[in-house]
């Protein structure tokens, strides 16, 4: 009982096995060629129609007269329905026509025939000949009247060809293995037959790189005439260095001219490059209103030749270098204007036609903007950087858009001030966390004057800058202090000079030097980019003008 149980389980998996494998195997275009109606005559030329399905996509069509090829139609991307005309000067007797489909998996179709009957052409009408004179009639003597002239007989025309140049793919031309390239011949007819549709280019040795054993070429090629006779070819699998050889053949089957050769060298395989979409990242939100700066790149294990930026599939931009490069960069600012999610993907390809898509960087575009994120903002200052021992200032700050913010260590408001009195020169932080966990500090540091017993009295009379002054324009407000012991008429001075905007107080420290006599004073704004100040002190010590305007002693 187990026995036959076992003889029916592999039963069972046999049937499955032979009917996935008939769904899965290729299956072979179909063609059809269109009947010729009515009578046939030899030099007429005839046209039959081909069409050609295939759910793959039908690549090209091979039309032959009697076994023999005479063209080979292609198109430049794969099509489920395909029609083409084959024409063909007809010669006298029984032909078979026949055709042959391909699809994007170079599968042929089983061959359409179609068999016509040519008759002979019909002889020429007989030379009407003039009827006798009537009997009794005068007869006329002839006078010297010039007989025809015969009509030379040309000789036979001979054929004969000249490589002219390669047009593509000189030898030891470089490729990927499997790459597909046409390679182009250049010849000229240096016979005196003309080359016909029956003319040929045919396989002689070698390797063929192709599916072809021969190829037509261009009709209507005159002596003296060039033709360019191109064959699409693959480079073979195996790396190294792989010919093949190529002759004409003339309508009777003669071959003639030189051998043409193709020589090309495979390369060891070289990986595909690489492609990405750099920015924006996955979850942008962007709208239609507004462009989205997206940035692309490939990168290459050897040069690249192009990389293409597309959005669900609809391509917005391709970068190319004039340069060789492993490397290309695009950016591009794009402007949807239909609402939804999008992918962005990037193709690379190298100069062998090598290509890689990137992976999907999916993002959502809205019709109105998204709503901006804040911007963090940090303003922290001393309404004085130099106080005397003993003295006090106000530490005050602004932050705006954080997670949090310590003075020292200790948690405080985004916009608070704090009264300190440092016994010595003493630097203090204000650290903010920011919305994206980031952190950054900023510190400011009080300048603490120690009392130092004068060395040196001033002349007299001497003018004073120490203390707090405002502009009369109320822009400013400055504090200055003038430095101990002064030995001459110039003294060090510093403080902070305060620039008052209508919206947060930019202040900054200020140093330089006042002449006790005759009253000028400079200082440098440490700022960078600012001009500082330049001016004089009155008599009295109560009034500074200069070129930020004039001061008041407060």
């Amino acid at each position: 009982m187990k026995l036959r149980n076992r003889q029916w389980f592999w039963l069972i998996g046999l049937f499955v096995v032979l009917v996935v494998s008939a769904c899965s195997a290729p299956t072979k275009p179909a063609i059809t060629l269109t009947p010729i109606s009515g009578q046939i005559i030899a030099g007429q030329d005839i046209t039959v129609q081909a069409t050609a399905t295939d759910s793959k996509g039908v690549l090209h069509v091979e039309f032959s007269v009697d076994n023999t090829m005479i063209s080979d139609a292609k198109v430049d991307a794969p099509q489920k329905s395909l029609t083409l005309p084959l024409t063909w000067k007809a010669v006298a007797g029984q032909h078979l026509l026949s055709a042959r489909a391909f699809n994007a998996d170079n599968l042929a179709s089983d061959s359409a025939t179609l068999t016509v009957m040519v008759s002979d052409a019909p002889a020429p009408a007989p030379t009407k000949v003039p009827a006798p004179a009537p009997t009794g009639a005068p007869t006329v003597a002839p006078t010297n009247v010039p007989g025809p002239v015969p009509t030379a007989v040309p000789g036979p025309c001979t054929n004969n060809a000249a490589f002219v140049a390669d047009v593509t793919v000189p030898d030891g031309t470089q490729w990927q293995q499997n790459q597909a390239f046409n390679k182009i011949w250049r010849v000229q007819n240096s016979g005196t037959c003309t080359w016909n549709a029956s003319y040929q280019l045919v396989f002689v040795n070698g390797e063929r790189m192709t599916t072809l054993n021969q190829v037509p070429v261009p009709p209507n090629t005159a002596p003296g005439q060039t033709a360019d006779l191109l064959i699409a070819m693959n480079a073979p699998a195996q790396p190294g260095v792989h010919s093949g050889q190529w002759q004409m053949r003339d309508d009777k089957g003669v071959m003639f001219g030189p051998v043409l050769v193709v020589k090309i060298n495979t390369l060891i395989p070289v990986p595909p490059p690489a492609a990405a979409v750099t920015s924006p990242g996955a979850g942008y939100q962007g709208s239609t209103t507004a462009a989205v700066r997206v940035t692309f790149q490939g990168i290459g294990n050897t040069e690249l030749a192009s990389v293409t930026l597309f959005a669900n599939g609809v391509q917005l931009a391709k970068q190319t270098s004039r340069t060789p490069t492993r490397q290309i960069v695009g950016v591009f600012d794009w402007r949807p204007t239909v609402p939804g999610n999008y992918a962005l993907t990037a193709v690379a390809v190298d100069n062998f036609g090598q290509q890689t898509t990137s992976p999907q960087i999916i993002g959502t575009i809205s019709v109105t903007p998204p709503t901006p994120q804040c911007t963090t903002a940090i303003n922290f200052r001393a309404d004085s950087l130099n106080i005397n021992a003993g003295g006090s200032t106000t530490l005050r700050w602004d932050v705006d858009c954080a997670n949090a913010v310590y003075l020292d260590g200790q948690g405080v408001n985004g916009h608070d001030a704090r009264v300190v009195s440092p016994g010595a020169t003493q630097t203090y932080t204000l650290h903010v966390i920011k919305k994206d966990g980031s952190a950054d500090d900023r510190r400011v540091t009080i300048t603490v004057n120690q009392p130092v017993p004068p060395t040196a009295v001033p002349p007299s009379p001497s003018r004073h800058v120490s203390g707090s002054w405002a502009s009369t324009d109320g822009k400013y407000q400055l504090t200055l202090q003038e430095a101990f012991g002064c030995p001459g008429p110039d003294c060090a001075v510093s403080g902070e000079l305060i620039e008052l905007t209508g919206g947060a107080p930019i202040i900054d420290n200020v140093s330089g030097n006042v002449n006790w006599n005759n009253g000028a004073l400079s200082f440098a704004i440490e700022r960078p980019g600012a001009a500082g100040f330049n001016g004089t002190v009155n008599a009295s010590s109560t009034q500074i003008t200069g070129n930020l305007g004039t001061f008041n002693k407060q």
